[in-house]
């Protein structure tokens, strides 16, 4: 695996919040970063309408694996050079629902990563990140845009 294409929900905050830190950021793997729903999207995955919305995060791996949602969190993570640990941490069972929240905390408060980074205990960080409050994914433009 070489590159990963990540799809992400043009309309939603945090998604265009994470396409431009995963842009910012040392990775092992190359990221190509596509509005999920763009017509670049459907031309180059257009199998992918039959098991993802664009409301959802997805990654794909240039060997064809397809990884949704609190996966494709992780994979964002897997690809970078300082959070390869952390995606292998959040893919344990108990932190893996809490992928999402990891990704918003890793965002906004990297002291707090420091802290959490030695440690190996999955039920202290899955209580840290259960405390994390996570704004629902929002869209800016009118309802029509939202149907199309």
């Amino acid at each position: 695996m070489l590159k990963l294409y990540v799809l992400y929900d043009l309309r939603c905050g945090l998604c265009r919040r994470l396409k431009d830190w995963l842009r910012t950021q040392q990775s092992w793997l190359e990221l190509e970063m596509i509005p999920a729903g763009s017509d670049q999207a459907r031309h180059m995955f257009p199998e992918l309408a039959q098991i993802a919305s664009s409301d959802d995060l997805v990654v794909i791996s240039d060997d064809g694996n397809v990884y949704l949602n609190n996966q494709a969190w992780i994979m964002c993570l897997y690809a970078l050079v300082d959070y390869r640990i952390w995606a292998c941490r959040l893919a344990h069972p108990l932190l893996l629902p809490l992928a999402r929240q990891a990704f918003e905390t890793l965002s906004k408060n990297r002291r707090a990563i420091s802290r959490w980074l030695g440690e190996n205990n999955p039920g202290k960080i899955a209580n840290e990140l259960g405390r994390v409050k996570l704004d629902p994914c929002q869209f800016e433009g009118t309802v029509s845009d939202y149907l199309r």
